[in-house]
């Protein structure tokens, strides 16, 4: 047929042609029933199309192809519409996706090669030069895989120049064949790596070189591997010998050890190279590590894995070696031990470092524990750090917590205000890895208190990583004796201004001068530029004084002693006051003085203080030798008063004669008054010294003025004078005692200088804050002149010519009482007339306390009920004897024992044991406070009854003797109605059996 001719093939010939075709061709309706088929269709489908497959699928795909799977095959269709129906062709292409897929998976076999071996492929054109790399020699290059491939001469420039002479042109690119070279590349990193290029250069049809085709590995690792090898073998036996390791042999069959000449220089013997047998190691052995080698060995043999022990050996000269040993079991290929085969290490040295390291560790515990120092250590990374004992005291922590990390540190125990500052800390501590940081905080404890503590701390490489360690120190109290100095610092700053000290200077050097404005103002003058000159400063000087100043004496001014003294200035306007001078040199690295500061500040007011106080001291001494003296003398009229007055009452109770007992009367009434006199004068020399003790409390006038006009009602009957009493109130603060003697005092002095038939009133009232107590008398009155020397001590105004008896001292009491409890006396008087003493006390807020009034009016003793016990006296005055004897027999049931000593007396008490011991306070031997210790101590005695009996009648000497024990104290002369009332109180009748 002629391929220009346009007619179409016959049916006949395309029914041929359909039935002999590859593919496999159909015919289908719009609904997929088939029409038609050719031969190969109809074997592989039958008449019906392939499960799932659509028309439309087919004829909607772009290339008018789908590809469908039919049981194992793969088949690619394509259909076409036609007005007879749809035309399908089934190409099986199964053979040809299997090929592909070998085709990518020997590819991917292939990448993973070149991957894994590091083979990268590459080609050149031997002519133009031009070449291709694969991915792998791209990456060997250290070059971007989408970029172009280098020319040779690129290439060239990227090896390493000891190498380029490897590589020539001519002779690799030119020559027929088979090549293969080693060499370096540099890589644009920096880094090196070595390649192993094979290639081969083939022929075009004329027999010439026409392109060169090969493959390069990357051998870096192996080169660095082979020469690691080599590097660790060099190493390995450098480090033997460096590290002095010992390796040995244990021959199991044998039982012998074989070791190096290190391992023999360990145990300090001659290499032997026959050895040693087992029995010689195991005797150089101490005796308490044998049993652990011989475990070990035992251990070894159960296991392949290496075993260590550590053991001491003893060397030649006694001395012991700390080794460390490894073993490995060396076995037969049944499995047979063979041999140990093992290195060993002498750790003598380390071994005693951590000894040491040990007991240094100890002792830092107990130098930290002793001095509050708190050693810790943190790790940055993980925040968790340890604290030894002391930093869990510091922070008031339990150790049973743990240290705290650094976030729970800062948040529960740094106090609220320095947490910030804390929390920068860190930052600033990483910042400075050579030096210390510092940091001073608080913190509070679990209990609420605060504390200040300072951290110091470092960066420390540490075992492969940063560790930050440090210390703690409470510093709590330095910061509150800081902060004391600095209040110091200015409260003494402020006292120097106030107190005016000026300051002075002197430069030897120059030969200059400084002075401030205070050193002119302590002399008086105006402050000038320039201090006066020498001469001129002497002058100012008091002449007594000039000779102690450094301004006579120049010398002294470049001494490296301070210098301080004393002296006078006179001032212009002629007064003179006291200055204080002060100073020190200030000297040079040599020693040299090269100027001298100091101070002058006014000391007037206390050299006149210290004269005041030397006059206080004066006084004082003469008061107290006034009051040794008064206190003598009381007790030595005492004394002879207690056996005047005693005597005189005992007559008087036994002579009823009444002309005798008015004599009596009048011997017991001056002795009376004598005792009087010297109450008076202890009174009043105890009110000038202010020893006087006084208890102001709430005090009923009414009560007051009922308790004392009983006292005084014979007085007022003897001398014709009426008592007249107003209506008393108000409530006053005094004390009951003393305001009782203001008001006998008074109330005696009214009817005393009264006249007869005249008459005395008492009368209170409320003035304001006060109440006053008057008494007021009808007497004779008193002039101005009397008035105003009243209430001198011992002055009677001429009372004394008169007859009426006194001491002149009761009113100067009075006055002195009166001002003790806070109030005063006013005297209104008229001659002729009389006279008012109006007593203004300070009125009390609280009420009274109404004391009962007791039966006022003195009365002769009553004899004891019919009483039974024993006293013993102990007295050195026979007289004070007698008098206690004749009282207590006449009166009283009790029997009576006295001795004259302190000695005698305890004795006496010890053997008598007595129901009651009076003891006299001065003795021959000594005083009666060592009585009464003697008496306690001893079991016998230790619980009777001790009463002072004695004629020192001060208020201290009473106190002291209540508080050294004493039951009670009791003065002479002897009160008779108080004496026997004591004694009733402690002899009940029939209360004390007298056979004792």
């Amino acid at each position: 047929m002629d391929k220009g001719s346009s007619e179409e093939p016959a049916p006949q010939v395309l029914a041929a042609w359909a039935e002999l075709s590859r593919e496999l061709l159909a015919l289908s309706d719009a609904q997929g029933r088939v029409l038609w088929c050719n031969k190969g269709y109809r074997s592989r489908f039958g008449d019906r199309l392939p499960a799932g497959l659509e028309a439309g699928s087919a004829l909607q795909d772009g290339n008018g192809a789908v590809e469908i799977h039919v049981r194992e095959a793969v088949f690619e269709t394509r259909a076409c519409r036609t007005a007879d129906g749809i035309v399908w062709v089934f190409e099986d292409v199964t053979a040809q996706r299997a090929v592909a897929a070998e085709a990518r998976h020997l590819r991917e076999m292939l990448d993973s090669a070149q991957e894994f071996g590091r083979v990268g492929v590459w080609e050149r054109d031997v002519r133009s030069g031009t070449g291709r790399w694969d991915r792998q020699v791209f990456e060997f290059w250290g070059l971007d895989p989408q970029g172009p491939t280098p020319t040779y001469e690129d290439a060239m420039s990227r090896v390493h120049p000891d190498d380029r002479v490897l590589l020539p042109r001519d002779d690799l690119l030119t020559q027929l064949g088979r090549h293969s070279q080693r060499f370096r590349i540099l890589r644009p990193d920096g880094g090196v790596r070595w390649v192993h290029s094979q290639w081969e250069v083939k022929a075009d049809p004329d027999g010439r070189a026409s392109r060169a085709v090969g493959v390069m590995m990357d051998d870096t690792e192996v080169y660095e591997l082979a020469r690691s090898l080599g590097d660790a073998s060099a190493q390995l036996k450098l480090a033997v010998e460096l590290a002095d390791i010992a390796i040995w042999r244990h021959d199991l069959r044998r039982n012998r050890m074989y070791y190096n000449d290190r391992a023999f220089a360990v145990l300090g013997i001659a290499p032997r190279q026959e050895g040693l047998s087992l029995d010689e190691v195991r005797a150089l052995i101490h005796p308490d590590d044998l049993p652990g080698v011989l475990e070990s060995a035992r251990r070894a043999l159960e296991t392949d894995r290496p075993t260590d022990m550590q053991a001491r050996y003893r060397r030649n000269d006694g001395s012991w070696r700390h080794v460390l040993t490894r073993r490995v079991v060396q076995r037969a290929t049944d499995g047979t031990p063979l041999a140990f085969l093992g290195v060993a290490l002498d750790v003598t040295e380390q071994f005693e470092r951590r000894r040491e390291a040990s007991e240094l560790a100890m002792r830092l515990e107990i130098a930290t524990s002793a001095s509050g120092i708190g050693i810790w250590s943190r790790d940055p990374q993980t925040e968790r750090g340890e604290w030894n004992e002391q930093m869990f005291v510091l922070n008031g922590l339990s150790p049973d917590q743990g240290a705290p990390n650094r976030s729970r540190w800062i948040e529960q125990i740094i106090h609220p205000d320095d947490r910030p500052r804390m929390r920068e800390a860190h930052d600033e501590l990483m910042q400075a890895p050579d030096a210390a940081v510092e940091h001073e905080y608080r913190i509070v404890r679990p209990d609420g208190e605060v504390r200040w503590l300072v951290n110091r701390a470092r960066r420390v490489p540490w075992q492969g990583r940063t560790m930050i360690f440090g210390v703690t120190i409470d510093v709590t109290e330095r910061r509150l004796a800081e902060q004391a100095l600095r209040s110091v610092d200015q409260r003494a700053a402020l006292a120097a201004r106030s107190a005016g000290i000026g300051t002075w200077e002197m430069d030897f050097a120059t030969g200059a001068e400084r002075w401030d404005e205070q050193m002119f103002r302590l002399r008086g003058l105006e402050p000038r530029p320039h201090p006066p000159n020498r001469t001129e400063r002497l002058a100012l000087v008091h002449p007594e004084d000039r000779t102690r100043t450094a301004d006579a004496r120049p010398d002294t001014m470049h001494d490296r002693w301070p210098l301080r003294y004393e002296f006078r200035v006179l001032l212009p306007d002629g007064s003179v006051r006291w200055l204080a001078s002060r100073s020190i040199a200030v000297a040079d690295e040599q020693g040299r003085t090269l100027r001298r500061i100091g101070v002058n500040w006014d000391v007037t007011d206390a050299k006149e203080a210290e004269a005041a106080r030397q006059a206080t001291a004066v006084a004082e001494r003469a008061s107290q030798a006034k009051s040794q003296f008064l206190a003598r003398m009381s007790h030595e009229l005492r004394t002879p008063l207690n056996a005047v007055l005693g005597f005189t009452q005992l007559l008087q109770l036994e002579d009823a004669d009444p002309g005798r007992s008015a004599k009596l009367g009048h011997i017991r009434a001056a002795g009376e008054h004598l005792l009087s006199l010297i109450d008076g004068v202890l009174d009043l020399s105890r009110l000038e010294a202010g020893n006087l003790r006084l208890d102001p409390q709430p005090l009923s006038l009414a009560s007051l003025v009922e308790q004392a006009v009983p006292l005084v009602a014979a007085l007022a009957q003897r001398q014709g004078v009426r008592l007249l009493c107003s209506e008393c109130g108000g409530v006053a603060s005094a004390d009951r005692t003393r305001a009782l003697q203001v008001l006998v005092n008074l109330l005696t002095n009214a009817i005393k200088y009264n006249r007869p038939g005249g008459e005395v009133r008492v009368s209170t009232r409320e003035d304001g804050g006060m109440v006053v107590l008057s008494v007021e008398d009808s007497g004779r009155g008193m002039s101005t002149v009397q008035l105003e020397r009243l209430f001198e001590p011992f002055n009677r105004l001429g009372a004394e010519r008169d007859g009426i008896e006194g001491t002149g001292i009761g009113l100067t009491i009075v006055r002195a009482l009166v001002a003790g409890m806070g109030g005063q006396v006013q005297v209104h008087s008229q001659p002729g007339v009389g006279s008012r003493f109006d007593v203004s006390l300070p009125r009390a807020a609280a009420p009274a306390h109404t004391e009962p009034v007791g039966d006022a009016v003195p009365s002769a003793p009553a004899p004891l009920p019919a009483a039974r016990g024993q006293l013993l006296y102990i007295e050195d005055n026979p007289v004070n004897v007698l008098l206690v004897e004749e009282l207590v027999h006449g009166l009283s049931g009790l029997q009576v024992a006295s001795e004259a000593t302190g000695a005698a007396g305890v004795a006496r008490a010890a053997l008598l044991r007595p129901d009651l011991v009076l003891i006299d306070m001065q003795l021959p031997d000594f005083d009666g406070f060592e009585v009464l210790r003697r008496l306690r101590a001893q079991p016998d005695t230790a619980g009777i009854p001790c009463i002072a009996l004695s004629a020192n009648a001060m208020p201290q000497d009473i106190e002291l003797a209540l508080r050294a024990g004493f039951d009670d104290y009791w003065t002479k002369p002897i009160d008779f109605r108080a004496f026997l009332g004591a004694l009733a109180q402690r002899f009940p009748a029939g209360s004390v059996d007298a056979s004792r």
